[in-house]
């Protein structure tokens, strides 16, 4: 007994040390951490890839062993194959179709911007003519535009230099694609394997209390970070259709371009849609007020449904955060990381909150099996 209240002891005082270390030593050991996944990078990258293609290969795989009765060998090669032709197919398609609509909206937009700043004019001198107030002067901002318009080649003649000057990093860049490319590729294609392996080793080096708390962790986590990803991907793709949608029946212009920008932001919870939105209603007041209002509506209407329908169904019955945790996880991961911070901060939550309920319960059943002893 002593022994235990001894060993107690020494655990406490120990963690206690390490907790005050950090807290004095914070911004070094960040910096220590920073450094190293700065230069695991490429391969961290590689096995994120890989980490979210299994979902598409889980997905072919299944759909070849059922359709074409292939062996287990030949149907796991293809599996990987096809993920990966099929990633680079969606990029082909985005650059090939959205990326030269999106350049064409906004080589549009700057070169109508000064006529849209004139019909912007236009309505605030009829709207304040209404409201019998003083008009609203934009002649200097028209003027400005107008300038800064004509010197767009001058501009490029910049851009160009430092763009030259900027290859080195893109052929780094590039270069560290590749290695997670390639990495990702072995990570899939071996991944039982290395999954054996790496559980080999746990079992051999960790006491099976201990194996069997890690191995649940590492469940939790792969869980929350796999759900997240499809719930995320799927709501994304359905709002971005729906904004798409929407914008086309109503005739409003840059359709393409807006529903890219709700897409990609969508992926940030909760308030990603929204800063597609803003810009949206920013473009469209260029163009005309009564579009961006229409839009506005739209938008609103959008969001309801999203937020009541959409969201709950697809994301929050995959990841079962209540919503107050989510808002606090992105409150949290938008200051520490930004929007990096923002996309990893729901699937983090998720992990933390699902182990505390798993302990509660865990904890409740078992004073109840102690009282019922009594």
């Amino acid at each position: 007994m002593e022994r235990n209240k001894v060993k107690q002891g020494v655990m406490i005082i120990t963690y206690a040390a390490l907790v005050l270390l950090f807290l004095v030593y914070c911004k070094d050991i960040l910096r220590g951490v920073a450094a190293i996944v700065a230069l695991f990078k490429p391969f961290l990258i590689g096995v994120a890839i890989a980490f979210v293609l299994n979902q598409p290969y889980c997905w072919l795989k299944r759909v070849f062993s059922e359709k074409l009765h292939l062996k287990e060998k030949p149907t796991h090669y293809l599996a990987v194959t096809a993920a990966y032709l099929l990633v680079f197919a969606i990029l082909a398609a985005v650059i090939g179709v959205v990326i030269p609509q999106i350049v064409n909206s906004v080589r549009l937009f700057a070169m109508n911007l000064d006529n849209y700043l004139i019909n912007l004019q236009g309505e605030l001198n009829t709207l304040a003519e209404y409201l019998n107030r003083e008009a609203i002067d934009l002649s200097s901002l028209v003027q400005l535009v107008s300038e800064r318009l004509g010197q767009i080649d001058d501009i490029v003649g910049e851009v160009v230099p430092r763009v030259v000057s900027a290859t080195g990093s893109m052929v780094s860049s590039i270069a560290n694609l590749f290695i997670a490319l390639a990495f990702s590729v072995y990570l899939l294609s071996g991944k039982e394997k290395i999954l054996s392996q790496f559980d080999r080793v746990l079992r051999a080096y960790l006491p099976e209390k201990h194996y069997g708390h890690l191995r649940y962790l590492l469940d939790v986590v792969v869980m929350s970070f796999k759900n997240y990803i499809i719930g995320q991907s799927t709501e994304a793709v359905i709002l971005g259709s729906l904004c798409c949608v929407g914008m086309l029946v109503l005739r409003l212009d840059y359709a393409g371009m807006v529903s890219m920008v709700v897409g990609v932001t969508a992926f940030i919870p909760i308030l990603g849609a929204y800063i597609g939105g803003v810009v949206a209603v920013v473009l469209l007041l260029m163009v005309s007020p009564v579009k961006a209002l229409i839009f506005l509506i739209f938008f609103v209407l959008l969001q309801q449904v999203e937020n009541n329908v959409i969201y709950p169904r697809v994301v929050g019955g995959r990841l079962g955060l209540p919503g107050i945790w989510v808002l606090l996880a992105i409150t949290v991961g938008g200051q520490i990381g930004g929007v990096v911070g923002m996309l990893f901060a729901v699937p983090t939550a998720t992990v933390i909150y699902t182990l505390v309920k798993n302990s509660v319960r865990s904890h409740e059943k078992r004073k109840e099996k102690l009282s019922c002893k009594k």
